[in-house]
Order: structure tokens, then sequence, then C-alpha cells
């Protein structure tokens, strides 16, 4: 019986430390929108709760992983998955002189991306990964709309925090986090097209991050029912 290696432990660690401290904090923002209660405390503990269960599924799914068909092989791809997780961890809250109403328009923009992307994490499952590799194809649930739901809800999720802090830092902070994810969706199409023949028929029908208006609007257009390819 072969061992399993201590590696592959790292991440799947990693995430359900990770799962731990965004957990206490959802515990003091409940705790605290339930002492006072207002829109933005509501707000704010029901993204962190949200937040807390995508970094548990992320742990969940990538515990006894089979490995990749197709690897990250470019040192690239460890640096922008790193700067990535850095950008969204140093965004700034709002700050005394920000209008409330923005910071409410930016609190239900994170919170309904946040909702977008623990469910398109929900219909990847086991394919998930942190670097940019091929470990299953995908087409169903928000793969039949577009072809990245994940990242769309990470961008959108982060797009209502600096939403709802307006700042130079969190623009720097923003456009950062937006290259970084482009390049790993470019990474991650590469090795799926190697991973996969029928990738380039479903990418061809398929948008890469913005639904179109015929998969989404009722009577348009029938959309061929996607399909759910898995390597584990």
């Amino acid at each position: 019986m072969s061992r399993r290696r201590p590696g592959r432990l790292a991440v799947p660690l990693f995430f359900l430390v990770a799962a731990v401290f965004t957990g206490i904090h959802a515990g003091a923002d409940a705790s605290r929108a339930i002492a006072h209660p207002s829109t933005h405390h509501w707000l704010g503990a029901t993204y962190d709760l949200l937040r807390t269960g995508v970094v548990v599924a992320f742990a969940l799914f990538t515990i006894g992983r089979a490995a990749p068909r197709e690897p990250a092989r470019n040192p690239g791809a460890l640096i922008v998955c790193a700067a990535a997780m850095i950008a969204v961890v140093a965004f700034a809250g709002p700050g005394p002189g920000v209008p409330s109403g923005l910071v409410i328009a930016g609190e239900l923009l994170a919170v309904a991306f946040c909702v977008w992307l623990l469910v398109s994490v929900s219909f990847l499952g086991r394919c998930f990964g942190v670097l940019p590799e091929a470990r299953g194809l995908v087409t169903s649930g928000p793969y039949r709309l577009v072809r990245h739901p994940v990242y769309l809800g990470e961008l959108g999720a982060c797009a209502g925090l600096a939403l709802a802090a307006p700042s130079a830092a969190n623009g720097l902070v923003m456009c950062g986090f937006v290259v970084a994810q482009w390049v790993r969706m470019g990474m991650e199409e590469r090795a799926l097209r190697a991973a996969f023949p029928e990738y380039a028929a479903y990418a061809r029908r398929t948008p890469r991050l913005f639904p179109a208006v015929v998969h989404v609007l009722p009577g348009a257009r029938a959309v061929k029912p996607g399909r759910r390819y898995s390597t584990v």
C-alpha cells in the first residue's frame, strides 16, 4: 500500500486553517449584528458566513484528489496565484467618510457574487484546483453560462468590497487582482485544451467570463444542455 504524500495535505490544511479564521470573524460579525442590528452589520456577517462556506468547500474538495491530467509547470502560475490570494486579503474596509448608500451597495454586490461563487464551487467539486491545472472538465450548472464562474464570483465579490470602500489603495489592489485572475484564466484554458479535446467545442459555445444574453433570457434561443466530465 502506498503512503499518502505529506505535501498532498498541505493545501486542504491551509484552507481548513483559513476557514477557522474566517469562521471566527463571521461569528464576531454575527454577534455584532445581533447586538446592534443594521443593514451594514447584517450584510457584513452574511458575507463572512458565505466566505467561510467557500473556504470550507475549498478544503473539502482538495482532500484526496487525484493528480491533475495537465499539471501547472510554469513558475508563473504560482506567482499569479499567490498575487491573487494576497490581493483578496489586502482590501481595506470602508472609512468614516464613505456614504452609507455606497457601502450598502458594495456589500450587496459582494454578497450576491459570493452566493454565485459558492454555487459554482459546489458544481466544480473535486475538479477544483488552486493552480491553473486540468483536473476535470465541468460544463453543467453555472458552467453552462460561462467558462469561469468561480473567477467571475471572486472578481464580483472583490469589486463589491472595492465599491464599499473606495480608495486609491483598494483601486490598485483591484487592478492587480483582475490582472492576476486574467492570467490564471489563460493558463487554465491552455491546460484544459491540452487535456480535453472536447474543450474547444465547449469554449466556442460558452462565453469566457460574462454570460451571453441568449443563455439567460427566458424564451431566448435554446442552449444545448451541458455535460460534466470529471477525472476524479
